[in-house]
């Protein structure tokens, strides 16, 4: 209720909220793996390659991480991850277009990219 409240009275906020829900999501995702599986920071750090200090920059969910980042989390951790891009509206590429775009590997992890024309 009160970050309901606070995003209806805060534009400036909402707008900062919107464009780190990347972040987020990736944050979200990777502390509920830490707590499943017991593992600390420096151990998911361990498994992932990088400093402590990175995956806590990467749980505190303020920084976009980028696609090769979100890689090889998908192929050290299992998690997948799905970002949809779009001018308006509802995306439709994640529906459709996504699943015909052939598959390459980057980090380790299968990644497909796909773009479609706006009518």
């Amino acid at each position: 209720d009160l970050l309901a409240e606070r995003l209806g009275a805060d534009a400036e906020f909402a707008a900062r909220w919107a464009r780190r829900s990347v972040a987020r999501l990736v944050a979200i995702e990777l502390v509920r793996l830490r707590a499943r599986r017991g593992l600390s920071q420096r151990d998911l750090a361990e498994m992932l390659g990088v400093s402590q200090p990175r995956v806590a920059e990467l749980e505190d969910g303020e920084k976009a991480p980028t696609s090769e980042t979100l890689a090889r989390i998908s192929a050290t951790t299992g998690i997948e991850f799905a970002i949809s891009v779009t001018a308006g509206g509802e995306p439709r590429i994640a529906r459709t277009g996504i699943a015909a775009a052939p598959a390459h590997t980057v980090a380790g992890a299968a990644v497909r990219a796909a773009a479609r024309q706006a009518a």
